[in-house]
């Protein structure tokens, strides 16, 4: 991969591939921390078929959260088959009333470029999150992840990809939706350039995708 810019997206391997079940190797944790500071994924799964632990990254760290939410920074060398990276600076700032959905912050990003991908993250309280492992009320963490328009769905998925941490690094999960609460903030950043990462074995190759 190229030297990192900041808010470019650094990913490897495609959603779609993902999904059609090339689940196992790719980069290590150590690897793509190296081109961002922020971030999200999956790790190694057991099957093709069997759930994988996330990955998010905050800070320059990034987390493994579990099948049931619990969360703990991650081996330097544990493999990503699917992942996304950024060096996270934002550009723009906004305090959403308590209260305000997923849905609605989804729209407020897009406002600034509905066709280009936007990392972003919501930091403070929360009335509620529901996540893929688990569901959350009146917590506080860090949501982290991207905003994806339609044309880029089977490249990195589509929406909202994101995950929650929670204050005390120890939950978290694949979030599906929120509501904020007191003081949370937004900030996020518009996509400059998009690089992918391909894999070279025979078992992409094979897939139908």
């Amino acid at each position: 991969m190229p030297n990192s810019i900041p808010n470019d997206i650094y990913q490897y391997s495609l959603f779609s591939a993902y999904n059609a079940g090339l689940k196992t190797g790719g980069p290590p944790v150590a690897f793509l921390t190296n081109h961002g500071t922020h971030g999200t994924g999956y790790f190694e799964s057991a099957s093709s078929t069997a759930r994988a632990n996330d990955m998010i990254q905050l800070d320059s760290t990034a987390y493994i959260i579990s099948k049931d939410g619990s969360a703990k920074p991650a081996e330097r060398g544990a493999c990503m088959p699917h992942t996304s990276v950024v060096v996270f600076q934002p550009t723009y700032r906004l305090k959403p009333t308590p209260g305000t959905t997923s849905s609605k912050i989804k729209e407020e990003v897009f406002s600034m470029g509905r066709n280009t991908p936007m990392s972003f993250r919501v930091e403070g309280a929360f009335k509620s999150i529901t996540t893929e492992q688990k569901s959350y009320e009146n917590v506080k963490g860090t949501i982290f992840g991207f905003v994806i328009p339609s044309w880029q769905k089977e490249v990195s998925g589509e929406g909202l990809v994101c995950c929650f941490l929670s204050e005390d690094k120890k939950a978290g999960g694949r979030v599906k939706e929120f509501e904020t609460g007191e003081a949370a903030e937004v900030d996020w950043a518009k996509c400059g350039r998009f690089h992918l990462g391909f894999p070279q074995d025979d078992e992409y190759e094979e897939l139908k995708i």
